[in-house]
């Protein structure tokens, strides 16, 4: 498992206005994929006709794995337990979407 790398998680349960549901996560941690049993992930929505931004990059249709227009959820980063992933790495983000992501990582946690 590398940084950029696409899976599916279960995300339930979840409490108040945290994602749900089973849906695609990227990969935001960069050490220990392999030996920790968690890992570090920012969620993957539908776009839903929406422009990305600083907090929810954009993903076009096809790009790791979605089959339509999608944002990364940023602002929801969440450590999860390797067995919420959902089969296998469904696809990878390019280094210029995840150039965004760390933009956006670095908005949010103000590093």
């Amino acid at each position: 498992m590398n940084r950029g790398d696409v899976y599916r998680f279960n995300l339930d349960p979840t409490i108040g206005r945290e994602t749900q549901k089973t849906r695609m996560c990227v990969v935001v941690q960069r050490l220990h994929t392999e030996n920790s049993p968690v890992l570090i992930v920012c969620p993957i929505t539908d776009a839903d006709g929406r422009p990305g931004n600083l907090l929810n990059p954009a993903i076009p249709s096809s790009v790791g794995g979605t089959t339509k227009d999608s944002r990364v959820l940023v602002h929801q980063i969440r450590t999860v337990d390797k067995s919420r992933i959902i089969g296998e790495k469904v696809g990878e983000l390019p280094p210029t979407i995840m150039a965004e992501v760390s933009r956006g990582l670095k908005a949010i946690l103000d590093l």
